[in-house]
């Protein structure tokens, strides 16, 4: 991954924020419901990020991206449902999101807005504006690839180790 290019600068503090607002390190995670590097990033990130968010050390700044890739599309639907005004359930909706990938990931759109409601109880929300601020801070930021994670100076992908991610934080 080449992150040279990438200017965090950038890149605001808008997103699916999980953790205190004033917690000293944020971690931005440019990410897609659908990718299965995503999910890698967030399985290996979560159980070290949760205690740090707990403690009011750290808050995660979700940055559900819309790709256009056809493997990613069903990732850019489902992020349409999640409620950004009520983050808990939201951040829930992720986890189950990303728990589930293997069995959510080729439904139809009919098939997902049904699996929305019944799993999730969630219904497509009005996050144009969510979704197209993420899209343009991308775009004026150069990030191109999700997973991009941006802690302070560091930017990376996945393939950060837990050990190399708990002594960032």
């Amino acid at each position: 991954m080449d992150t040279t290019k990438i200017d965090p600068a950038k890149i605001s503090q808008q997103g699916l924020v999980v953790g205190a607002s004033d917690a000293p390190i944020t971690v931005t995670e440019f990410i897609n419901l659908r990718c299965p590097y995503s999910k890698e990033w967030f399985e290996k990130a979560t159980p070290i990020l949760e205690p740090a968010i707990a403690a009011g050390r750290v808050k995660r700044v979700f940055k559900l991206f819309d790709k256009q890739k056809d493997k990613l599309k069903n990732g850019n639907f489902v992020q349409h449902f999640l409620p950004y005004d009520q983050p808990e359930q939201a951040y829930a909706a992720v986890r189950f999101l990303f728990a589930q990938q293997d069995i959510w990931g080729d439904f139809s759109e009919a098939e997902l807005t049904t699996y929305m409601a019944e799993k999730l109880k969630l219904t497509r929300q009005p996050n144009h504006t969510m979704i197209n601020m993420v899209l343009n801070e991308a775009k004026a930021a150069n990030v191109q690839f999700v997973p991009t994670i941006i802690i302070g100076e560091q930017i990376f992908d996945e393939h950060i180790t837990p050990t190399e991610l708990a002594k960032l934080i």
